[in-house]
């Protein structure tokens, strides 16, 4: 453990028990059927200072039989979690722990993470399931899981959220679909909180600009995709603006990396005085690389509509460009067709938008991405987070050196 670990974990002992100590709370947990037999590596973290803690690990384990599997563990801390859920109690704190898929406020993900199970549900929808496999594409302990069901011929995502979420959910999809190029929604269980979804054709973009060496779509028809969502109602579901966010981003960069925090305080400031607040309309609310469907160049869709509302479409453009520009800071290899795409688009949205307060909600929008390395526990997460903080301080540059 690094000096500077140390250091966090002291000042945060819920955390340093959590992301210190995943391997022995885990084993204290474990089936007695399975034995831990490696280190918990931490995925992914969330921590909320002096609240909360909820870690993912992965480790392997051993059965009786002698079989090795990689399993996905969590760690929580602070959180009321349902009866029911293992805890392992450690200098007074109580820790609770599941084995992925038995997330106890998802409970749902059981009957979609086997292929038995999945192919029940997909025969319920009269798909054949011979042949079925099951791949976990993304997972929040405790929020949403999305698998993929695939079939000789079918391709089908389950969307898990909590029971309590998933009629909105449906409700959104019903609403867009037709209008917008989103996933229709095959059907839902409000006892299970599972969304049975349609796959739409492509990639997503951000596979593709990753790839390298192919045509992207433009600028144009990334403001078009956007318009295919103007004719819902966001209104009881308002977004809180990137700029909004840019004081608790820098309240947590600066718990995590204390080293950091005069000069992100500063940066947060700055982008609240330099914001001039826009009309309110229907927005995606997470809009990225990831969430927009293409094939050869032509945009096929948009995923990820849970977070659809009223909210300022400056910020769904800003979004997307620095997920592009972290994209491009994360590693070599993406940083050229990343970066190059990026400013395609800037140009293309500055046509639309005002250019300074664009580049505004950039540097905003950076400031959240800059948790990112802490949240996934990468390596030299210190470093991505200082670099990240330099890209929002050069966007907010060339914001301000617009003219008004």
């Amino acid at each position: 453990m690094v000096k500077a670990d140390r250091a966090l974990y002291e000042s945060h002992p819920d955390l340093g028990l959590v992301l210190g100590n995943g391997s022995a709370l885990i084993a204290a947990a474990l089936d007695p059927s399975l034995e831990l037999v490696s280190e918990a590596r931490p995925i992914q973290v969330r921590f909320i200072p002096g609240r909360s803690v909820v870690a993912q690990f992965s480790a392997s384990v051993a059965a009786a039989d002698g079989e090795t599997i990689t399993a996905t563990f969590v760690a929580s801390v602070g959180r009321s979690v349902p009866d029911g859920t293992a805890l392992v109690s450690s200098g007074g704190t109580d820790v609770a722990i599941w084995r992925v898929p038995a997330d106890p406020f998802l409970p749902g993900l059981g009957s979609v993470a086997s292929p038995d199970l999945a192919g029940r549900l997909l025969e319920q929808l009269g798909v054949d399931s011979t042949g079925i496999t099951v791949r976990r594409r993304a997972y929040r302990p405790t929020r949403r899981a999305v698998m993929e069901l695939r079939t000789p011929s079918h391709r089908v995502f389950a969307k898990v959220v909590r029971p309590s979420k998933v009629a909105e959910l449906q409700k959104l999809h019903t609403s867009l679909v037709g209008q917008a190029p989103i996933p229709a929604s095959l059907g839902w269980s409000e006892v299970t909180g599972i969304a049975m979804l349609q796959a739409l054709e492509g990639h997503s973009l951000r596979w593709v600009v990753e790839k390298g060496g192919g045509p992207l779509p433009s600028s144009a028809s990334v403001i078009d995709l956007l318009g295919t969502l103007e004719g819902v109602s966001g209104r009881d579901r308002p977004r809180q603006r990137l700029v909004d966010r840019a004081t608790d981003h820098a309240v947590f960069i600066g718990t995590v990396y204390p080293e950091l925090l005069p000069r992100v305080q500063r940066l947060a400031r700055s982008i609240e005085d330099a914001e001039i607040p826009e009309q309110l309309r229907t927005i995606h609310g997470d809009f990225h690389s990831s969430q927009i469907m293409v094939s050869d160049r032509t945009i096929t869709g948009l995923v990820d509509i849970d977070t659809v509302g009223s909210g300022e479409r400056a910020d769904d453009l800003a979004n997307l460009l620095a997920h592009l520009a972290a994209l491009a800071s994360a590693s070599p290899r993406y940083a050229h067709s990343a970066a190059s795409y990026g400013a395609d688009l800037t140009s293309g949205f500055d046509v639309v938008t005002d250019p300074r307060q664009l580049r505004v909600r950039v540097a905003a929008a950076l400031l959240g991405y800059c948790t990112g390395p802490f949240r996934v526990q990468e390596p030299e997460w210190r470093k991505a987070t200082e670099e990240r903080v330099r890209l929002a301080e050069e966007w907010l540059d060339a914001a301000t050196a617009i003219p008004l």
